[in-house]
């Protein structure tokens, strides 16, 4: 696999300077990650309800960025998505994400997107290649 994968902040879901982007900023958390997210109108499917496509992006890239802090560059092999509720445009809700384990090349990390009562509205597990970077 290419060792080129660098950082330019140009990221679709957390990229400052990607003028299209989530512009997700994810933080530590005590055992993983963290990030609040208020979406744009434009991630829409039907009527103000969040596109599938935009939510499990939203997992993908906390999984990801739950390896980065235990500090492996890793791309996403497997997404298994469990969407148990719709995403309203309009709401605020919190996403998460920790590493569960680490084998040779592989993680295994888990994410989910939570609305304001704490109640689980979309979740997933991935599977992760490290690479170099």
């Amino acid at each position: 696999m290419s060792s080129n994968y660098i950082k330019d902040d140009h990221c679709f879901a957390c990229g400052r300077h990607n003028p299209n982007g989530l512009h997700m900023n994810v933080t530590r958390a005590d055992e993983g990650v963290h990030a609040l997210i208020r979406m744009p109108a434009w991630v829409q499917s039907y009527a103000d309800i969040v596109h599938g496509g935009i939510i499990a992006t939203i997992l993908d890239e906390m999984a990801v960025w739950a390896a980065f802090h235990h500090g492996y560059t890793c791309v996403t092999a497997e997404l298994l998505v469990r969407i148990k509720k719709s995403m309203d445009i309009n709401g605020t809700y919190s996403a998460r994400a920790r590493v569960v384990s680490t084998k040779h090349k592989l993680v295994t990390a888990e994410s989910s997107i939570l609305d304001q009562d704490k109640q689980i509205v979309a979740c997933a597990t991935a599977k992760l290649m490290k690479v170099e970077r």
